[in-house]
């Protein structure tokens, strides 16, 4: 088994991981759709970013970077007209977890240079993209804005 064929079975892991999000993002009712679609795009850029090794073709980061810059964006209108983003505790651990596990080993296989920092940047983009989009802000809906914590004694 050559290196590349490991790097394309670990991009197997999230990609396997997608097929029941994807069930969730097709039959689900609005809020789970919408925390559905936001574990998927996070899965897919994982995906992206291990298929980039794998196949050896760097034309995969350029797409995984496009798509860590434009899916949180998404998950936000799509929280807009939704009344408000609902927690999500997956796509929060998801992210903690998985997107370490996957950058810094691709860092250490790529060494020093622009390739590695390309992976960081993707790496920090889906992170932060998926920890602002998983913390829920749901609206109240008489005001539009978002409700406060109930005060405590």
């Amino acid at each position: 088994m050559s290196t590349s064929d490991g790097w394309l079975a670990a991009a197997m892991v999230p990609l396997l991981c997608l097929v029941p999000v994807l069930r969730y993002v097709a039959t689900g009712g609005p809020n789970t759709r919408l925390v559905a679609q936001n574990l998927s795009q996070l899965l897919a850029g994982l995906t992206l970013l291990l298929a980039a090794e794998g196949f050896r073709r760097p034309d995969y980061l350029d797409l995984a970077l496009v798509l860590a810059v434009l899916a949180p964006a998404g998950t936000l209108v799509y929280a807009r007209f939704l009344g408000g983003l609902p927690p999500a505790r997956i796509v929060r651990w998801t992210a903690l977890f998985g997107v370490p596990a996957v950058v810094v080993p691709l860092c250490v296989a790529a060494g020093p240079g622009r390739e590695a920092v390309k992976v960081l940047v993707i790496g920090g983009l889906l992170l932060a993209g998926a920890l602002v989009t998983s913390g829920g802000s749901q609206l109240s809906s008489e005001s539009g804005v978002p409700e406060e914590a109930p005060a405590r004694d």
